[in-house]
């Protein structure tokens, strides 16, 4: 379905949209149509392609957006009832079923592929990449008040291909607002009535500076004030990376557009507030890696280049010491990565309605877990077998520190001839810097694959999860994951423990 979709995509580029195809139909797997959807709303019903010229006197403010549509047995009458719907509005005497009574039992969860907006000529093209929610943010409504300062309405414009809409919302008429704009915008003007209310004009051909235009004819022409809004915001840095770097796309984006598929704006909380202990220690565990890696480079630099080394007979003086901050660094990233592991991803799984508790218990209890959760989920069972490899070594480095008075020993130092080499101290019989480059690898990968797994089996059986291929992610936003059908669909991605890295994953 998904390449229909695409080889879809690309013939509408080299075809004017009036010789679109309204639907494509896969028996017994789904359907793939347009749906219709207004500014600031989610989708509110199929899109019915307009009689021949019923677009030359005005352009709809809408978004016609590509969707796959998972009706497995309900193919035929989700085909059938688009037909009734067509044929109700094109020939309204024709006695026709109720085409609401040939949907029931219809699948309502469908698949976003693109999406595409009228120009002024009346051509679908599709929405700018800059103008997606994911990547727009609109600037703050304009407010209408009256002489006494009571707010009437607020007013925004919204850019649109080539040209604008403009978006009321309150009390007052659109219809008399855009009088303001002038002659020559008005030539095919209407408004469009959302409830409860928001007035939105048609596509009219204007730019923001038009907007201003009329926003100060508005002011000196009439006894109302127009006032531009100063919202309270706090702009806060998050990282130093954006969506182009695989763990923002991967762990963060990718992992919340999953969860919009399990819940809705209410339940949100419910997710996210477990899932940002883990990323948040996640996170840390991350930035202490690095202060780790970059102390060990730094002084084994130096340390080579005599900097700060001497061989004075067979005794070797080291003139700077790490040792008081690589302990530090490293008590921290163990903290960090145990808190992501244990605390976290426990509290998130549990959320997720799985018990992995078993994971930080001793061998038998592990064990026992296992066999319960192997009756009902095997594949999750043996990928948590698999990572207990890890996981028991990370936890029990974490123990060893908190409760047996553990220090990280300090650098030792070799010479051969008159070079001076530092010898890593290890833990758990690896190099530091090798210890902490794995356990965060393994941690990385285990907070991706577990969550969206979790994710997965909780989707309705007609959605699920596909793995992107390495060469087919967006270079701005590389996820590895993305929503499929579940029958017809690209491959559904299972959970599998896998040695390679994160970044090679």
């Amino acid at each position: 379905m998904e390449n229909f979709a695409e080889e879809l995509e690309c013939l509408n580029a080299q075809t004017p949209s009036r010789e679109w195809p309204d639907m494509i139909v896969v028996a017994s797997t789904g359907t793939i149509n347009y749906a219709v959807q207004f500014p600031g709303e989610s989708l509110i019903g199929d899109y019915l392609p307009p009689a021949e010229g019923a677009l030359a006197n005005y352009t709809p403010p809408i978004y016609v957006v590509m969707v796959m549509r998972p009706a497995g047995t309900y193919t035929f009458n989700k085909m059938a009832a688009f037909l009734v719907a067509h044929l109700g509005i094109f020939t309204p005497g024709a006695k026709l079923p109720n085409f609401s009574q040939i949907l029931e039992g219809l699948p309502k969860t469908a698949v976003t592929i693109s999406g595409y907006q009228y120009s002024l000529g009346g051509d679908l093209v599709p929405v700018p990449r800059q103008f997606y929610n994911d990547r727009y943010m609109p600037p703050p409504p304009i407010l209408i008040e009256n002489q006494e300062g009571h707010l009437l309405s607020t007013i925004q414009f919204l850019p649109w291909q080539d040209g604008g809409v403009v978006l009321l919302r309150g009390k007052l008429p659109l219809d008399g607002l855009l009088i303001f704009l002038g002659k020559e915008a008005l030539q095919k003007t209407g408004v469009v009535r959302r409830p409860p209310d928001l007035q939105i004009s048609y596509v009219l051909p204007i730019t923001p500076a038009n907007f201003n235009e009329m926003l100060g004819r508005l002011q000196r022409q009439s006894n109302m004030v127009v006032r531009r809004s100063e919202p309270k915001w706090i702009i806060r840095k998050f990282a130093d990376e954006g969506s182009s770097s695989p763990f923002m796309a991967r762990l963060l984006m990718g992992m919340m557009r999953i969860r919009d598929i399990i819940y809705d704006d209410t339940k949100r909380d419910n997710f996210d507030t477990p899932f940002d202990v883990v990323s948040s220690s996640v996170m840390n565990a991350r930035t202490t890696a690095k202060e780790i890696a970059s102390l060990w480079e730094v002084h084994a630099r130096r340390v080579s280049s005599g900097e700060i080394a001497k061989l004075q007979g067979q005794t070797i003086r080291i003139d700077e010491s790490i040792d008081k901050e690589l302990r530090k660094e490293v008590e921290n990233f163990l903290n960090a990565a145990v808190r992501a592991l244990k605390q976290g991803m426990q509290n998130l799984a549990a959320e997720l309605k799985v018990d992995i508790g078993f994971m930080f218990r001793q061998q038998e209890a592990f064990d026992r877990g296992i066999a319960a959760l192997h009756a009902t989920d095997p594949a999750l069972a043996v990928y948590l077998r698999q990572t207990r490899a890890w996981s028991e070594r990370l936890v029990q480095s974490r123990n060893d520190v908190e409760h047996n008075g553990w220090m990280l020993p300090h650098v030792n130092y070799d010479n051969t001839g008159k070079e001076i080499t530092p010898v890593e101290p290890e833990i758990s019989g690896q190099p530091v810097t090798q210890f902490v480059k794995f356990m965060l690898d393994r941690l990385c990968c285990f907070v991706e694959e577990f969550t969206a797994h979790c994710l997965q089996m909780r989707m309705p059986p007609q959605i699920t999860i596909t793995e992107i291929p390495l060469a087919n992610r967006l270079k701005e936003a590389p996820e590895r994951f993305g929503l499929t059908l579940g029958v017809g669909g690209l491959p559904r991605w299972t959970i599998a423990y896998h040695v390679s890295s994160f970044e090679e994953t």
